[in-house]
């Protein structure tokens, strides 16, 4: 048997939004429920899916949650934690990378991207492997492709790209990489988020010596004061 309910909620619930990056108030647009049970003979068993369009109350924006359930799971176990399209977002794109959309070299962007879509799918460890990635196109692009990676980050150092202080800091992020690749490491959430503030850091600082440039090349001069004339 299958039964199609449609309706809408006056209430509102409280769920993620990616805009706002926080939890905030949602009003529920529409909302179907498809359901089906069968019997076995001796027991009858209900089954289906919920989909709800959440609006945000504060910007507006509208996303799709899908919820599946039985009439056999158990109550202890609460509600399932749905399924978001898009899906929520866990960290959101840095405001300098919005800002500096075009500016900013493909090849860094492209990669960011498939990172930040590992993050929102919650695959912490394809995250941190993009991540680790990153570093090596930043290695690649300053000072070429190196043997090693530790020769790459002695490079970078001694082009002065990078301090003996930022050294220890993007190994911290690399080695979290190389344990999530060949170790099976899972990162926690919070390691993650450290992570990519370390990779973020290093592409905007590249960003910001250019725009530096810029700003200094746009920047009028400060005009000499003629010596006074002795009469």
């Amino acid at each position: 048997q299958r039964r199609l309910i449609v309706s809408v909620d006056s209430k509102p619930v409280l769920s993620h939004c990616n805009e706002c990056g926080q939890e905030t108030k949602h009003d529920v647009l529409h909302r179907t429920t498809r359901s089906r049970s069968y019997e076995d003979g001796q027991h009858s068993v209900e089954y289906g899916t919920s989909w709800k369009f959440l609006q945000c109350r504060g910007c507006e924006e509208v996303t799709m949650r899908r919820d599946d359930w039985c009439s056999e799971d158990f109550p202890d176990e609460g509600p399932s934690p749905g399924v978001f399209f898009p899906p929520r977002v866990s960290r959101k794109q840095a405001d300098w990378l919005r800002r500096n959309e075009y500016e900013v070299p493909s090849e860094y962007r492209e990669l960011l991207a498939e990172v930040y879509t590992a993050l929102h799918a919650d695959s912490r460890r394809l995250a941190v492997m993009g991540a680790r990635a990153l570093v090596d196109v930043v290695i690649r692009r300053n000072v070429g492709d190196q043997a090693t990676f530790a020769k790459g980050l002695d490079a970078l150092e001694n082009k002065k790209l990078i301090s003996q202080q930022d050294r220890g800091i993007i190994e911290a992020a690399v080695n979290v990489g190389h344990a999530s690749a060949h170790r099976g490491h899972s990162p926690k959430i919070d390691d993650v988020q450290v992570v990519m503030d370390i990779v973020e850091r290093i592409v905007h600082a590249e960003l910001l010596v250019k725009q530096a440039k810029a700003l200094k090349k746009s920047t009028p001069k400060r005009k000499r004061k003629r010596a006074a004339i002795k009469v």
